[in-house]
């Protein structure tokens, strides 16, 4: 058997979804399905039962799913060995995030931190939405959601609040709300009914029902499915939005508004698997980030 098709095997076992396995492993629906058809016929059993609802896992694929976890761990385990007889934190470091988090906070930083560790060379993936369980090509990850995998240790960076917030040039235009009723008369960007994990926009929409209780929320002038999005249309002035609190030391253009009214909170985490656990590269990344974060707390 291939430890490449087995590794693939192992992400669908644990997300028991082929289309999420994909975009984790960053391959198309029907090479993974090849892939996974192709370990079946060597294996001469059937791995797994396909239903609506996705997949699930017959007597022999858990028998399998379970070994291959334990291969997967020793594999590590001895990577990580290898890594942690190095006196100096050094190699790829391969770290994901949100695209509008990994763009405008963690990217910034990483000039400072290669002066630091200039022999840890990070390679930043950014993506749309967040799977369930931490990327399977990534070393660490800054998540806006909880991994449901029992493998992962998951760090607290900070919490984060959404707030209300408008351009100097739509406040000069418009005038400031003073209450939430206000927001009647204001021009309001939402975030649209494509918005993926870890977008809520039943919680994060919050600027079209408050205040009108029991009335027909407010229309939006625009919907965006993504955060940076919002921000770059809320930047221009094209009207008001509810965005976390960090992107107001990110965006100079960006000004608090209705500061008396709480959005929903949101933390902000590092997420890494436990066999990552005493990585050198790890840990200098993680106290860096831990350090960052101070401003936003």
């Amino acid at each position: 058997m291939k430890w490449d098709r087995l590794r693939l095997f192992n992400i669908v076992a644990q997300t028991r979804n082929i289309t999420e396995a994909s975009y984790i492993l960053q391959m198309s629906q029907s090479a993974l399905s090849r892939q996974m058809k192709a370990l079946e016929n060597e294996l001469g059993v059937r791995l797994f039962l396909r239903n609506s609802d996705g997949i699930s896992l017959t007597k022999a694929g858990m028998r399998l799913s379970s070994s291959v976890q334990i291969l997967a761990s020793d594999i590590s385990k001895t990577h990580n060995q290898l890594l942690e007889d190095m006196d100096v934190p050094s190699g790829r470091l391969n770290v994901s995030a949100t695209n509008a988090f990994g763009a405008l906070w963690v990217a910034p930083r990483m000039s400072k931190f290669k002066n630091l560790f200039p022999e840890i060379n990070v390679a930043l993936s950014l993506r749309d939405s967040e799977p369930r369980v931490t990327n399977f090509n990534s070393d660490i990850e800054v998540r806006m959601t909880p991994s449901v995998s029992q493998d992962d240790i998951q760090i607290k960076l900070a919490d984060c609040r959404y707030k209300i917030f408008a351009s100097n040039e739509y406040i000069s235009k418009n005038g400031y709300p003073k209450t939430s009723t206000d927001l009647d008369n204001h021009k309001i960007i939402s975030y649209g009914e494509d918005a993926q994990p870890p977008l809520d926009r039943h919680r994060l929409n919050w600027l079209l029902t408050i205040g009108k209780e029991n009335k027909r929320p407010r229309k939006p002038i625009l919907e965006v499915s993504s955060i940076y999005g919002i921000a770059k249309a809320t930047e221009v002035g094209m009207g008001i939005a509810s965005l976390p609190d960090w992107m107001e030391f990110e965006m100079i253009e960006l000004t608090e508004i209705l500061s008396q009214l709480e959005g929903p909170k949101m933390s902000i985490s590092l997420c890494f698997n436990y066999e990552l656990r005493n990585d050198s590269r790890i840990k200098a990344f993680k106290d860096f980030m831990i350090k960052e974060a101070e401003i936003i707390n």
